[in-house]
């Protein structure tokens, strides 16, 4: 079962069980699901599932997915709902069962949640422009796709190439992801008309991609696989673009890439949201992404070998930071054999420097979006702002690599006069009654929270950047 750092909330190490497929259960290794413990506490999970902020409803016939102003909450007939067992948890429901699929489908957005809760060090605020914030969670509609918006996620699902019909609601990536929109809807906001900008679209998904990549890597299995496939040998792997090619995980795969804003020049939005890519390949939002995406986990890898190096399972001589890219691919095999043999003796030592690297991202993307403003966002300001934060987070000697590793994506560094966002009152620990957050919600949007200074005060405004988005970037590719 796992159980990491960030099950132990506010010293309580409780929470309720659910079963969550790391992976599409179609992929070889990840036919069983893991076993995962969410914040609230046995028995306080009401049928369906509800816990006061999200409900999950499963419709027995929607047609159609939910599309301004056509909104929550489904009124009309519903399959019986996902019940706890007598001992409060979730982790009893066969997974073949249609009531499995409500459990996993909220199970999975509040394990991520309850991670990003912990990186932002306080409780997320539902993004909701009317009063009130409970999400509705719908797990199959007739539908070929996924998406979220206000006050709900809601995901249909597809025939794979075997023939077999794949529930989205199963798809732990794709519900990471959508998730990762919420947060960032929530806890950076929305620009107004004037001030959105192509880079804040691609902003939305990068940071949304990891999301999905950093809350995957919080199961023990997916873990285990990047381990294994690699040999523990990250740095060599992803200098040399080849992570993706021996990962089965898709994060992995989507992250360790090799694009560069020049690649993407000419890329254009139109007033109507519509993407122009003179290319004629049909590059959106996701496309221009990349280049950052790859940007914070070319990071990531920086501090994953920066682990080893200080725990003393890389000799010097195999750490080939600051070397260049032929220097490198010319000592492959060297390497590899090297950070193999250093794997099968130091296995403990890999996974926690692997642990700690992901923990300080995600602290350090969270802390990024609080400080951003929406309007006129860019890579250049959100590059400059998450150095500022790395050096706060105790990385200031990695700080001209990971320069190094935005510039060499085509990302400008911006300088010092960002606007930073002024702090509010704290949050309720996560082991406190729903009420008392809730009622901490309410004090902190009748207080003009920063987070909600930039935030369009009808749905409309929400809706108008939401349908811009291109939700079927990874499912199309099916």
């Amino acid at each position: 079962m796992l159980i990491d750092r960030h099950r132990w909330l506010d010293g309580v190490a409780g929470g309720t069980r659910f079963r969550l497929f790391p992976q599409m259960p179609d992929l070889e290794g990840f036919a069983e699901p893991e076993t995962v413990l969410v914040s609230p506490a046995p028995g306080s999970i009401a049928p369906g599932p509800f816990d006061g902020a999200m409900r999950v409803v499963d419709p027995i016939d929607k047609p159609e997915p939910y599309a301004f102003p056509d909104m929550p909450p489904f009124r009309g007939a519903v399959f019986p709902p996902a019940v706890a067992g007598p001992d409060g948890h979730f982790d009893h429901i066969p997974p073949d069962s249609r009531q499995f699929l409500s459990a996993h489908m909220y199970g999975s957005v509040r394990f991520v949640l309850d991670i990003w809760e912990d990186y932002f060090g306080k409780m997320v605020d539902w993004y909701d422009p009317r009063d009130g914030f409970q999400v509705e969670l719908v797990p199959e509609v007739d539908w070929d796709n996924a998406h979220a918006g206000i006050g709900f996620i809601e995901t249909g699902g597809r025939v794979n190439k075997n023939g077999e019909y794949q529930p989205f609601a199963l798809n732990f990536d794709v519900l990471a992801h959508e998730v990762g929109h919420t947060l960032l809807f929530s806890e950076l906001g929305i620009p107004t008309s004037d001030g959105l900008t192509p880079q804040f679209l691609a902003f939305h998904e990068s940071m949304s991609d990891m999301v999905a990549l950093l809350s995957t890597l919080h199961f023990e299995s997916i873990n285990d696989d990047l381990i294994d496939q690699t040999g523990g040998n990250l740095y060599v792997l992803n200098f040399l673009n080849r992570i993706g090619e021996l990962s089965d995980s898709e994060q992995i795969r989507i992250a360790s890439n090799s694009a560069v804003m020049d690649d993407l020049a000419g890329l254009q939005l139109a007033p109507d949201g519509e993407w122009i890519d003179p290319s004629g390949q049909g590059r959106k939002g996701h496309d221009l992404a990349l280049p950052l995406t790859g940007a914070i986990f070319d990071t990531l890898i920086e501090i994953y070998q920066d682990g080893l190096a200080r725990r003393g399972v890389i000799a010097g001589s195999a750490d080939p930071r600051g070397w260049d890219r032929g220097t490198v691919a010319a000592s492959l095999d060297r390497f590899q054999q090297a950070s193999s043999e250093s794997l099968a003796q130091h296995r403990p030592a890999f996974l926690d420097a692997l642990h700690e690297a992901r923990d300080i991202v995600g602290r350090a993307l969270a802390q990024t979006w609080l400080r951003l403003r929406p309007d006129n966002l860019s890579f250049a300001d959100a590059a400059g702002t998450y150095l500022d934060v790395m050096a706060e987070l105790g990385q200031g000697h990695n700080l001209q690599a990971f320069a190094r590793d935005f510039r060499a994506r085509g990302i400008d560094i911006a300088g010092p006069g960002r606007q930073q966002q002024a702090p509010t009152e704290p949050a309720p620990p996560a082991s406190a009654p729903y009420l008392v957050r809730w009622q901490w919600l309410q004090r902190r949007r009748a207080t003009g929270g920063a987070s909600y200074a930039q935030k369009p005060e009808a749905p409309d405004g929400y809706e108008r950047v939401y349908r811009m988005f291109d939700h079927s970037f990874r499912l199309g590719q099916g």
